[in-house]
């Protein structure tokens, strides 16, 4: 069985797959996981996340993981620029339909992921250590003119 960690790292390189298990195969075989093994993970901590009795452990020790991996993998470049960050972020705050705001913009839930997990830190806490004042000055700006954009369109209609 894959341990935690090398189910994040895996996941991390499969944020384009959309769950398409024949990808996903290739990309755990080219890590010298066999696509057996990857599907008993997959299978193994997906129903581990859901399950209401291990009262998110497992999730709360994924998410870190998950983003150490994306961070090394990316190695700080910005998986999506601030701007395209607060267009969407503002339009799933708004809209009901999230998927499809992603699909809108070209993102499955999974790869949307890895510009929440990049942008977020940086703008939204203070006492995070990847908080960036400018960053976080400059997203508060776009988001209030996207968020006027949105609500202007939505007087028109």
């Amino acid at each position: 069985m894959l341990s935690l960690e090398q189910y994040a790292d895996l996941c991390v390189l499969m944020t384009d797959t959309d769950g398409d298990e024949m990808k996903e195969m290739a990309i755990a075989g080219d890590r010298g996981v066999a696509g057996p093994s990857w599907l008993e993970a997959k299978a193994y901590y997906t129903a581990k996340m859901m399950d209401t009795n291990d009262m998110g452990r497992t999730a709360m020790a994924f998410t870190p993981l998950y983003q150490h991996a994306a961070e090394r993998l990316r190695a700080d470049a910005a998986p999506c620029s601030l701007e395209l960050y607060t267009r969407v972020h503002a339009e799933m705050s708004y809209r009901t339909d999230g998927g499809r705001v992603l699909a809108e913009h070209g993102y499955t839930r999974q790869s949307w992921l890895s510009c929440q997990i990049y942008w977020s830190p940086r703008v939204a806490s203070n006492i995070d250590p990847k908080f960036d004042i400018a960053a976080a000055m400059k997203f508060r700006e776009l988001m209030q003119h996207e968020l006027d954009r949105i609500g202007t369109g939505r007087k028109q209609s």
